[in-house]
C-alpha cells in the first residue's frame, strides 16, 4: 500500500472531508515588484530575487555565486526551489522557481510570485541594518507564492498552494565565511485543502569560470567543463571548473541540503526522510529527451526517487549537468501548516594556513554549515569587530577604533571572552590578500600578553569616543589599500580562538595629501607625471585608467587645456563631498558587489581624473595644461603635465 494512499486514509480518519477545487485566500500580490539583492556580508556574492529564483543566469558580470566574493571567479548560471505535492485532488502537481534556460538575461520562468520584498537585518550593532530581531550579520527575509494558474508551453501550470517564507544567514569568521544558509519555510496557504507527501529540493546549474574583465563572452566555454561530485555524508553536490579554467578559477562551489524542521521547530531525523540527489544533461531538459524531467508527475518522481545518483560520466566533455537535492515527504500538510528545510551554499579555496585544497576545503566548511544546523544557529561567536575610523594621510593611514567589542558576551558560554585586537592592511578587496600587521592582547594568560596600553589615545568624533589609534606607514600615495581591525576572543578547550570578520568594517581607502590653500602648502601636482600609458595602480581596461591631482585646496575648480588652450575637461573639487565614483579603476558604481562602505576614503587634497575628455573620449599622448582656481580665495595655479600612451 503506497505512503500516499496510507496518508490519505489517515487524514479522512481524522474525520476531515476533502474539498473539491481548491480554494486559495486572497493574496494582494499585484504591488510586490521583482526584486534581486546580493549578499555582501562574508567571502560568497550569492543573487537572490524574491520569488525564489537564485543567481542572475550570468546576464551580468555582478555576483551571480561568486566565490571568493570580489574574485571575478563565477559559480552558478541559476537555481530556484522546487515544491512537490499531492493536492487534496489526487493530482501529481510541482511548482518550480527555475528549469532550464539560455544564460545572458533574467527570464522570470518562475511558477512564484513575489509577496513581499527584500528586507536585510544585521546584528552587528555598527550596521545601519542593525535589529534585534537579526540572526546573523546580514539576515534576507522575503516570500513568494505559487497561487494562480497559468498557461505553459509543455503543460499548463495547476498551483500548489504554498507560501515560501525565506531566510538567508551569513557570518563574516571562519569558519563560516564561505556559507550562506538558507531556511525555506514552506506553508500550505490553500483555504480547506491539505498537500499530501510533500517534497522541497533545489535545481541548481553550477558552471565555474572566470570573468575575463576583456573578453565581451566571458561565458563561452564554462558549460562542457563542469566536474560534479555527490558527497553522500554531507548530501552535498560540489562542481569546479576540470581544469580551473587555465588556473584562472581554482575555486570550488557547491550547495548541500542540511536538513529540515516541522512547525514547532523541532529537527526532522534525516533518516526518516527520503533525501533524493539527480542530476541530467541540461540538452537533454531543452530537447525534451532522455531522463530529464519535464513535467510536474516527472518532477515530482525525481524529487521522491531516492537516487543518490553516480556522477561517473559526468564529467567534463561528455555532460552540461544540471542538479536536484530533495528531501521529503512531509505526509500531510495541513492548510495554515508548514515545514522549514534548510540548504547552504558553499564555497572552497586553497587554504594555505591550514594545509587544505579547494576539494578539502568545501568539505570543511559544508561540515560547518551542517554543525550551524543541527544546533540551529547557536553557534559560538567572536566579538564583533570595533567601529573604526580611518584618516588617510601623506605616506599613512590613522587608524582609530573603539573599545565596544570588549564588553561583548558570547551569547553561547554567557561569558565575557574578549582576548584582543588584530589590524590588516591589504592592496586588494580579496580577503585572502589581507595582511596582519598588528596584534595586541589583554595581559593574562593567554595569547602574548602585550597590552593594550600602547595603542590608548582616546579621541571624540561625532559623540562616538575612539579609545586606541594605529599609525600604518610607508604606503604609496594614490594607491588603493583596505584595511580592518579585528576583535578575537580567548577561545575553550573544546572551541580554538575565534575572530570577528574582515568585511565587518573593511575599509577601502587611499593615502595622500590632506587640503591646502593655494600658496600655503605645497604647490598642485599631477602624478605620475609623465603618464606612460598606464599606471601601476591601472585595471586591465582602458576605462580603469586614471592619475591625480594632488595638493587641491578644499574647494576648487580643475581645468584640463591642451596646448593650443582647447578645453578638454574640468573636475570641480569639493574635499567634503567628492567621490571618484565616475573613475572605473577605483569605483565602479555599476558593480551592485560593491557594498556602500568600499566607497574610498580619500585624504581631502586629491582627485583622479580618467583621462577622458568632455565629450566622452580618450585622450592623446601629449603635453597638457591645467588650471586650479581656488573658490574660496580666487586664487589659481597653473601647470603641465604629459601623457605618453
Amino acid at each position: 500500500m503506497s505512503r500516499l494512499f496510507l496518508s490519505v486514509l489517515a487524514f479522512l480518519g481524522a474525520g476531515v472531508a476533502m474539498g473539491g477545487m481548491t480554494s486559495h485566500p486572497a493574496v494582494a500580490q499585484d504591488d510586490i515588484s521583482f526584486e534581486s539583492r546580493i549578499t555582501t556580508g562574508n567571502n560568497v556574492g550569492l543573487t537572490l530575487f524574491n520569488d525564489g529564483f537564485v543567481g542572475n543566469n550570468l546576464a551580468s558580470r555582478e555576483p551571480s555565486f561568486e566565490y571568493p566574493l570580489g574574485s571575478d571567479i563565477e559559480h552558478l548560471v541559476r537555481a530556484g526551489v522546487w515544491i512537490g505535492g499531492i493536492s487534496a485532488r489526487l493530482d501529481t502537481l510541482c511548482s518550480t522557481a527555475t528549469v532550464a534556460g539560455s544564460y545572458g538575461s533574467r527570464e522570470l520562468d518562475s511558477e512564484f510570485l513575489p509577496m513581499t520584498q527584500i528586507t536585510e537585518l544585521s546584528n552587528l550593532p555598527n550596521s545601519r541594518f542593525f535589529s534585534p530581531d537579526a540572526r546573523s550579520e546580514q539576515d534576507f527575509r522575503f516570500s513568494f507564492s505559487d497561487i494562480e494558474p497559468r498557461s505553459g508551453t509543455d503543460e499548463d501550470h495547476v498551483p500548489l498552494g504554498v507560501q515560501i517564507d525565506t531566510e538567508t544567514l551569513l557570518f563574516s569568521f571562519e569558519p563560516f565565511d564561505a556559507i550562506i544558509l538558507m531556511n525555506m519555510t514552506i506553508k500550505n496557504v490553500n483555504e480547506f485543502d491539505p498537500i499530501f507527501d510533500v517534497y522541497a529540493g533545489m535545481y541548481a546549474e553550477l558552471a565555474t569560470g572566470y570573468k575575463e574583465p576583456s573578453e565581451e563572452r566571458w561565458q563561452s566555454g564554462w558549460f562542457g567543463n563542469k566536474d560534479i561530485a555527490w558527497v553522500d555524508s554531507l548530501r552535498l553536490c560540489t562542481e569546479h571548473h576540470f581544469n580551473d579554467d587555465d588556473g584562472n578559477a581554482p575555486a570550488w562551489s557547491g550547495y548541500q541540503l542540511l536538513g529540515a524542521r516541522d512547525g514547532n521547530g523541532n529537527a526532522y531525523e534525516i533518516d526518516s526522510l527520503t533525501v533524493s540527489f539527480n542530476w541530467w544533461n541540461w540538452r537533454d531538459e531543452i530537447d525534451r529527451i532522455g531522463d530529464a524531467p519535464i513535467f510536474d508527475k516527472d518532477r515530482y518522481l525525481t524529487m521522491s526517487n531516492g537516487a543518490a545518483r553516480s556522477t561517473a560520466g559526468s564529467e567534463a566533455g561528455n555532460n552540461d549537468p544540471v542538479k536536484v537535492i530533495s528531501v521529503g515527504p512531509f505526509p500531510i500538510l495541513e492548510p495554515g501548516n508548514e515545514v522549514t528545510v534548510t540548504f547552504a551554499w558553499v564555497g572552497g579555496e586553497a587554504d594555505r594556513r591550514a594545509g587544505r585544497t579547494p576539494q578539502q576545503d568545501i568539505i570543511f566548511n559544508a561540515g560547518w554549515a551542517q554543525t550551524a544546523f543541527d544546533l540551529n544557529l547557536n553557534i559560538p561567536l567572536p566579538p564583533p569587530s570595533p567601529q573604526l575610523l580611518v584618516t588617510p594621510g601623506l605616506n599613512k593611514l590613522t587608524l582609530r577604533w573603539t573599545d565596544a567589542p570588549e564588553d561583548f558576551v558570547d551569547p553561547e558560554s554567557g561569558t565575557k571572552d574578549f582576548e584582543g585586537y588584530r589590524v590588516y592592511i591589504s592592496e586588494s578587496r580579496l580577503e585572502s590578500e589581507f595582511l596582519p600587521i598588528l596584534e595586541a592582547d589583554v595581559v593574562d594568560s593567554v595569547f602574548y600578553n602585550t597590552g593594550l596600553e600602547n595603542l590608548v589615545d582616546p579621541i571624540v568624533i561625532d559623540d562616538i569616543e575612539y579609545k586606541y589609534r594605529y599609525d600604518v606607514t610607508g604606503l604609496r600615495d594614490g594607491f588603493k589599500y583596505w584595511t580592518a581591525v579585528t576583535a578575537f576572543d580567548t577561545g575553550t578547550p573544546e572551541i580554538e580562538s575565534l575572530e570577528s570578520g574582515l568585511s565587518q568594517n573593511r575599509t577601502f581607502v587611499v593615502s595622500g595629501s590632506p587640503a591646502s590653500a593655494i600658496g600655503e602648502g605645497e604647490d598642485v601636482l599631477v602624478f605620475p607625471n609623465p603618464y606612460r600609458g598606464d599606471a601601476a595602480w591601472d585595471g586591465a581596461l582602458g576605462r580603469d585608467r586614471y592619475l591625480w591631482f594632488a595638493n587641491l585646496p578644499s574647494r576648487c575648480m580643475i581645468r584640463i587645456y591642451t596646448l593650443s588652450g582647447d578645453l578638454v575637461d574640468t573636475i570641480e573639487f569639493d574635499s567634503a563631498t567628492y567621490q571618484p565614483t565616475d573613475i572605473r579603476g577605483i569605483y565602479d558604481p555599476s558593480d551592485t558587489s560593491n557594498p556602500e562602505s568600499d566607497l574610498p576614503t580619500l585624504p581631502g587634497g586629491m582627485a583622479a581624473w580618467d583621462l577622458v575628455t568632455r565629450k566622452d573620449q580618450g585622450v592623446a599622448s601629449g603635453l597638457y595644461l591645467f588650471a586650479v582656481e581656488d573658490l574660496q580665495s580666487g586664487d589659481k595655479q597653473v601647470g603641465k603635465f604629459m601623457i605618453l600612451k
